[in-house]
């Protein structure tokens, strides 16, 4: 399609502010045919990336540690994080990317356990590369809708991620997501029903008879959380239904959904929604829709032929 044996094509993006408001937004999205010499390191930019393998082969340096990249391969990066990227010089990688952001990604960063393993393998390389490549596009064509479309895709590409860690990283293809193991299904249901006890690990892993060591391996390797995490933001979800549909103090609020300290309450529901338990009830209690200013259009179309950020 392009001649040029190595080329770099980005667009750039100016989103709106309903994109920021709503869904995942782009900063932008590339196709790179690498250089031998293709190098990036940072100390930090901003926002998150997600780089697909076409071909070729290159390296992940993060956290002090080397990940090795190939055909079929994405890596996700918090670019607010010392990250170093780099092609290998004997069979540069090919890549499409995007450079996005939105409320919602740093969770799906950390569901992926970015911070300990940047690097995904696809089940599906064929369908994988055409999400990217409807990505690029989108940013090139500029039609109607394509902000809300693109934060469809990338939906798309972080849920094939998550199924794919959730399965352990089995590389054959599926039509339908699995469905939990018994035992699992078993632990999440003692868990939502004694959510308001004092749990330990220790004890919800007594329910399927294994140790806590393996029972924890198991359990996050198929749900994508930790087992604390999972009972946390189950008793979060439960006390935001509470905060918006009864008249119950924070307190004890708080007491009803398992947390025998309020302070730690509200550190750990600021930590997952952003605000605090009374910020939230204020801002949820009772809603009104006021249309937003949609900004006139502005010259977004910028088409860069450059490496150097990205």
């Amino acid at each position: 399609m392009i001649e040029e044996r190595f080329f770099y094509k980005t667009y750039t993006h100016s989103s709106s502010e309903i994109a920021k408001k709503l869904w995942f937004f782009v900063h932008s999205v590339g196709w790179f045919v690498c250089e031998p010499t293709y190098d990036v390191q940072r100390d930090r930019l901003f926002d998150f990336q997600l780089k697909y393998v076409v071909s070729g082969k290159g390296k992940i340096e993060w956290h002090g540690r080397t990940f090795n990249v190939g055909p079929g391969d994405i890596f996700f990066l918090d670019l607010n994080q010392p990250h170093r990227y780099y092609a290998d010089p004997n069979d540069p990688f090919e890549v499409f990317w995007v450079h996005f952001g939105g409320s919602q990604v740093e969770d799906y960063f950390h569901l992926l356990d970015g911070n300990n393993t940047p690097v995904y393998q696809v089940h599906n390389p064929e369908e994988t590369q055409e999400l990217f490549y409807q990505l690029f596009e989108m940013f090139n064509l500029r039609q109607v809708g394509h902000e809300a479309k693109a934060s469809a895709v990338i939906t798309h590409i972080l849920t094939n991620m998550i199924v794919m860690r959730m399965k352990g990283g089995s590389s054959q293809p599926s039509l339908e997501t699995p469905a939990y193991p018994d035992s699992i299904q078993q632990v999440i249901y003692y868990m939502e029903n004694h959510f308001i006890e004092p749990l330990k690990l220790e004890e919800i892993a007594n329910e399927i008879m294994l140790s806590p060591y393996h029972f924890s391996r198991l359990f996050k390797r198929t749900t994508g959380y930790s087992v604390m995490e999972y009972l946390q933001k189950f008793r979060i979800k439960q006390a935001k239904y509470l905060l918006t549909k009864t008249e119950n103090s924070i307190s004890e609020i708080a007491e009803k959904t398992g947390f025998s300290d309020q302070s730690y309450f509200g550190k750990l529901f600021k930590r997952f929604e952003k605000q605090t338990p009374k910020e939230y009830r204020l801002a949820h209690k009772a809603i009104t829709y006021h249309p937003e200013h949609i900004p006139a259009k502005t010259d977004s179309n910028a088409f860069a032929q450059s490496k150097d950020l990205y």
